[in-house]
């Protein structure tokens, strides 16, 4: 693994030492095995979004949102830590592309391929700005969980809302309040001690042989390897807000939540791909991250590294092979029973989760070898499904007179060398569409099979959608 840290400069007194799960963060993308997250959002409005319209307000989100004006350094020691930058050059991390985004899953790729360096003056995230309004901001980890995408999105809308185009040509240089703080860490903000039982689960795990565990027999595609190639193949979709709204509607009916039943789609999809696989498959690993926000206290218009996850092992169904293209088929066998078992199940990992974040003591510091033993060794998980929830707006955000909206929105991350073989992203949009974005990296799963995935994931889902009418 290569570092991430560029050349050391000048910079302002640290801000704050990184909490445990930002450390996690920095130091998996010191190590080139992480690039963050991104999250795009169609802006829909009168006019377009270039310097004049985009500065003024990406100006007022700077001279509120600390995380946005912030570095880190020291990120290959034991303790990294945060700086707080006095100005930020817009003209350096904001990029107006000349084609519309009708390429956008190319561009996101792009984005997940690049890391942004540490021990810069340059802050921890990148814009990109397309002439159909598309926005995609790319951003560390350690500075935003997938909620301060929305967040972001959240606060750039408001701004656009309340200021006007500059008539004069803008400047690019925003000189930053020094009262601006970080959120707290998460162990300042919460509990995340461990409870005894935690304790002897976590002991269990790292020496009981691979064979006693469930993981064991878990298909999880390829082992971790060291790749070349950051490289992570994207792709998207978007269902249209009256689909999405069917959709909520038939999980509401089987007391079940989008979350549950796109992750019982992902289980029954590779139960279809996998069922010639090896016998000693037999089952899935899955992990859903939970916001801790609600512990924390922190709001949801805020930039903080705030979540946690669930844990899930689902019995791989070895289903007949005429079933495996036949969407109509496998749509009426769809188990909402065990949709409905997720979310209780989900339900009951949420008040406990925070100990996830508690478990990061165990390490005593010692990230680096935590993250280079896994090279070689067998994957965590096959997918990793990740729901940001709705983009939060007020009602006030639809009146007519408002002269911007959003509408169409994405969530992806990277996590490319160590995270589960396939990661699902969720966002909900103000225009109510539901938009999903599959990624896989090199070297993690064949792309055949991947892809295979996704075209199935698709038409079972809309298999299931068109019987609902």
């Amino acid at each position: 693994m290569s570092g991430a840290e560029a050349e050391p400069v000048d910079l302002p007194k640290p801000a704050r030492k990184a909490g445990l799960l930002e450390k996690f963060h920095i130091v998996r993308g010191h190590l080139g095995a992480d690039t963050g997250v991104f999250v795009t959002a169609q802006y829909v409005g009168e006019g377009r979004l270039d310097k004049h319209t985009l500065y003024p307000a990406l100006t007022l989100l700077l001279q509120q949102h600390r995380a946005l004006s912030t570095q880190v350094h020291d990120a290959g020691t034991e303790q990294p830590f945060y700086v707080s930058l006095k100005i930020v050059d817009l003209s350096r991390i904001v990029r107006f592309y000349d084609a519309d985004s009708k390429q956008l899953s190319e561009v996101a790729e792009s984005y997940l391929l690049d890391q942004i360096e540490y021990a810069t003056d340059t802050p921890l995230w990148r814009l990109g700005v397309f002439p159909d309004n598309r926005v995609i901001i790319h951003y560390d980890h350690s500075i935003g969980d997938g909620q301060s995408g929305l967040a972001f999105h959240r606060s750039l809308l408001t701004a656009l809302n309340s200021t006007s185009p500059s008539q004069d040509e803008p400047s690019s240089v925003v000189p930053i309040p020094e009262s601006l703080e970080l959120q707290p860490t998460v162990e300042k903000a919460t509990d995340v001690s461990l409870s005894f039982f935690k304790i002897c689960q976590e002991i269990f795990n790292a020496f009981a042989p691979i064979r006693w565990r469930k993981a064991g027999s878990s298909w999880t595609g390829e082992e971790v390897t060291r790749q070349e190639t950051m490289f992570t193949s994207t792709r998207l979709w978007s269902l249209p807000p009256e689909q999405a709204d069917s959709l909520l509607k038939i999980c509401r009916l089987h007391e079940c939540t989008i979350t549950s039943f796109l992750h019982t789609a992902t289980v029954m999809v590779f139960s279809t791909l996998l069922r010639d696989s090896p016998k000693r498959y037999k089952y899935l690993a899955s992990d859903i991250p939970i916001s801790l926000r609600r512990f924390t206290k922190a709001p949801a218009d805020v930039f903080c590294d705030h979540v946690s996850a669930g844990y899930f092992f689902s019995p791989i169904t070895r289903y007949p092979p005429e079933l495996v293209d036949d969407f109509e088929a496998l749509a009426k066998r769809f188990p909402w029973e065990d949709a409905a078992r997720t979310t209780s199940d989900l339900r009951k990992k949420v008040p406990k989760c925070r100990q996830e974040v508690g478990t990061l003591n165990l390490l005593f510091g010692r990230y680096q070898p935590f993250f280079r033993g896994k090279i070689g060794k067998k994957r965590h998980g096959t997918f990793e499904l990740s729901n940001v929830g709705p983009f939060p707006f007020d009602k006030s955000d639809n009146e007519a007179g408002r002269k911007w909206k959003v509408g169409e929105m994405f969530f992806g991350q990277c996590d490319a060398l160590l995270g589960a073989t396939i990661k699902l992203g969720a966002v909900g949009s103000q225009d109510g569409s539901l938009g999903l974005c599959f990624n896989w990296a090199n070297g993690s799963i064949d792309d055949v099979l991947a892809q295979f995935f996704v075209d199935h994931f698709r038409s079972l889902v809309e298999a299931i959608l068109k019987q609902a009418q």
